[in-house]
Formats: structure tokens, sequence, C-alpha cells
């Protein structure tokens, strides 16, 4: 009888040159999107992140954006690989943890998700895209900054900045001289060539008239001039959302899930290691 071989150890490093994570997670450039953008040269020093190898091939990586209160952080990998990043890496209290599905029991080896929010990651690309803008929109920049502080409201004032305004791309729409709906880009990356949109939303008052849909077009349509490709984020619940979307062209590229997750005690996170 010939033994089995044994697996290759793996092994965790932090902070390996960016180029190698950012291969990484090139492998799935979508759905790994915001992480690849916090890789950008301008937001290094904003994230740490860390790469889990048997011998030279990097298989699990994880990325926590340290610039944000609430601390994101996407991983992606090979289950046990990336549950010794989340056991033995990551050492934050708490986290908003985003993954494919079946990367959920690695996150909990050390982990303890609070929520999860079943997640599509929709894309849309110059071919795939259809413009839909039936309203007047203005370009959001920073000497719009009270207005967009208005509409998202006071709290988010410590994340609306004239220097945001000016580095992603804002649409909106005026009623009066009051702004009513309004979507952006969360991030964007030049060196992959990805933006995400987000922060669509629109008063009460004037919902159901299409307003979010030429909004959301509008930052479309401006992102795919700079980027190859665009993604959004939107609940798997959300059918309606969702319909606005692929009218607009957008795809669902993968599933993942999202939420708030507090890391475990160390007798807890042992009895996950023994079980």
């Amino acid at each position: 009888m010939t033994a089995a071989p044994l697996l290759p150890e793996i092994r965790v490093d932090e902070q390996v040159p960016a180029e190698r994570i950012r291969a990484f997670f090139s492998r799935d450039r979508l759905l790994a999107a915001y992480a690849l953008a916090d890789l950008d040269a301008a937001d290094t020093e904003q994230a740490r992140w860390w790469v889990a190898r048997h011998g030279d091939d990097v298989v699990a990586a994880a990325l926590v954006v340290e610039a944000l209160p609430f601390r994101p952080c996407f991983a992606m990998g090979e289950s046990a690989a990336l549950g010794l990043i989340f056991h033995d890496g990551i050492r934050e209290p708490r986290l908003v943890v985003a993954v494919p599905p079946r990367c959920r029991p690695a996150v909990e080896t050390a982990f303890r998700f609070e929520r999860v929010d079943l997640m599509h990651r929709m894309a849309v690309d110059v071919a795939s895209f259809r413009p839909r803008v039936a309203h007047a929109v203005t370009h959001l920049a920073a000497e719009h900054l009270e207005d967009v502080i208005d509409l998202y409201g006071h709290a988010s004032r410590s994340y609306f900045t004239p220097a945001r305004l000016e580095r992603e791309i804002y649409y909106g729409i005026y009623v009066g001289g009051d702004l009513v709906s309004a979507a952006g880009t969360h991030v964007r990356s030049e060196v992959s060539g990805l933006a995400a949109v987000g922060n669509v939303l629109t008063r009460l008052g004037y919902r159901d008239r299409g307003m979010a849909t030429s909004c959301t077009s509008a930052v479309t349509a401006a992102a795919l001039e700079l980027h190859r490709d665009v993604v959004l984020n939107v609940r798997q619940d959300n059918a309606p959302a969702i319909a606005v979307y692929d009218r607009l062209g957008y795809h669902v590229h993968a599933p993942f899930i999202e939420g708030p997750a507090v890391r475990r005690s160390a007798w807890d996170r042992l009895l996950g290691r023994v079980r």
C-alpha cells in the first residue's frame, strides 16, 4: 500500500506586494471589484490584506479597509485556507464581511455573523448597456456638497466630502432648488478598469417616477467612458431594483453574502477548530 502524499502546508502572509493579491482577486475581477479598487496605489495605505498559500500558489485572500469605521472586508478562495486567514490573520473585533456563499463556514471559524444579507453582484459593459435618462440630470461636484448631505442625511457628512465628490462620479436631479434624487460610484479602479455604482436614493415624495433609473443610467454612462466594466450590489429579494438594473443592461454576475460579523471569543474559536 502506498501512503497518500501529504498536503502542502498552508501559510498565511500579511501585506504581501499588492500586485500578488491583485492577481488573485483578478481571477474574478467583477466579484472582487471593491477590493481591487482598494488596492489602487492611492488607497493601499488605507487597507490591510492577507493571502494564504500552498507553497508559492495563492489559494485564498482577504482585504480589510481600515479607512472606514465599519471595517468592510472582502475575501475569497479555498475554504480551509480562508479559515486560517480569519482565524489567525485578521484581528479586528468587528467587520462587515462580503464573501461568496460557499466561504461562509470559513468566516465562521473565527467570526459570528450578526446578520446575513443575500446579495447579487450585477455588472454591465459598453456592449450590454442600455441608457435610460428621462430627466434633466446634473453632474454633482464639490459645490453641491451641502445639497448631497441634505439628501442622504446629516449622518453622511463624514462620508461625503469635497474630495469624494471630485474623485467619484455622482449625478442628481433637482426639482426647484432641491436635490431629490442621486446616484454615484462607491469606488473606481483605473488599474483594474472597474467602477462600482451605489448610493442610489430618491426622496420619498418623488419615487416611482423613474428618477433613480435616470441617475443610475447617467452614472453608468459616465463610468463606462473611463472603465471597462461597471458593477453594483443589490439584495436578491429586491425585485423592483433588479428589474430597473436589468432594463439598463446589467446582468447578475454572481451571488454573495454580506453582513456585520463579530470576532468570537478565544474559547469559541478553539471549539470551532476542534469541531
